[in-house]
C-alpha cells in the first residue's frame, strides 16, 4: 500500500531539501545558477522545484507539485547549450 503524506507539508519539507541540496552542488554559484530538482513519487505524482531568472532578470523560484509526472530514461548524451565544441 503506498504511503499518504500530507502534501503541504511534504512541500514545505521537500522546499527546504531542494535549497539543501542546491547550495550543496552549486556553492556560492547557488544564487546565479539556475536549476530545478524533481522528486518523483508514486502513482505518478512528482513534485518540482526550479530556480531561474525571468523574463524581466529577477531571480524567482517555483515549486510545484504534479499528478501525472512522467520522467523518461537518461539518454548517454548532453545538448550543446553552451555552443562548446565537441
Amino acid at each position: 500500500m503506498t504511503k499518504k503524506l500530507d502534501a503541504m507539508e511534504e512541500l514545505v519539507e521537500f522546499t527546504q531539501r531542494a535549497v539543501d541540496l542546491a547550495k550543496k552542488m552549486y556553492g556560492d554559484d547557488v544564487s546565479e545558477t539556475d536549476f530545478t530538482i524533481i522528486q518523483p513519487l508514486s502513482e505518478g505524482q512528482g513534485m518540482i522545484f526550479q530556480v531561474k531568472d525571468d523574463e524581466y532578470g529577477q531571480r524567482t523560484s517555483v515549486v510545484d507539485i504534479m499528478d501525472a509526472l512522467t520522467i523518461l530514461p537518461t539518454t548517454d548524451a548532453t545538448l550543446d547549450i553552451y555552443g562548446e565544441g565537441e
